[in-house]
């Protein structure tokens, strides 16, 4: 009797220790960091018509050139020479650089000794840096061990058994117990069971 008891021993504890190497290593929780950049880009033209805010007439000495001359072919001369000057169109351009992220052009037209109007033309992109983190952490798994015990009986007799046993969950959910027990004559039951899980 003592054999059978201590063999079943054994085999809980080889059970036990088996199923505790072999279902492998522990989870370790996981981090993720993702970094999504989008870029909104900005392309344009505007012309605007600008507007003289102040005008300030300086009392300066004449050039020689601007002197009236005193004959008229060469008055008139003069004359054409500042008609063509003044009806010029003048365009002045420059471009502003922004940094990395791109330009501005900027051209101003100037005609009749006015600005007649100033484009810009911009071309530049905007980043937007979107950060998200994900963070999935497992429970370990482990081997969950259970004692208990239990009484069998019938209506006609009453009780018939006693019983106390151990009982394994794995960590792959399979169950084994081992049991002892005795019934009203003082003898001794054994008992080795195991179930599967069939549905995860």
């Amino acid at each position: 009797m003592n054999r059978v008891l201590t063999l079943f021993i054994v085999i809980l504890l080889f059970i036990i220790l088996t199923q505790d190497r072999g279902c492998g290593s522990k989870m370790e929780p996981t981090t993720v960091t993702i970094h999504d950049t989008t870029w909104q880009v900005h392309d344009s033209l505007i012309i605007k018509k600008l507007k003289v805010k102040e005008t300030i007439y300086e009392t300066i000495q004449t050039p020689p050139e601007y002197i009236a001359d005193t004959s008229y072919p060469r008055l008139k001369e003069q004359y054409d020479s500042l008609v063509v000057a003044y009806l010029a169109k003048n365009i002045y351009a420059d471009t502003l650089k922004l940094d990395t992220l791109g330009y501005v052009a900027i051209a101003d037209t100037l005609q009749k000794n006015e600005l007649q109007n100033r484009s810009y033309k911009y071309n530049y992109k905007i980043p937007t840096i979107h950060t998200t983190t994900t963070i999935t952490k497992y429970a370990p798994l482990k081997n969950q061990l259970y004692l208990g015990g239990g009484v069998d009986g019938n209506k006609i007799v009453g009780i018939t058994s006693l019983s106390a046993g151990v009982l394994l969950k794995t960590k792959k959910d399979n169950i084994y117990s081992v049991t002892v027990g005795s019934n009203p004559q003082g003898q001794i039951n054994y008992g080795f069971r195991t179930f599967w899980k069939l549905k995860k």
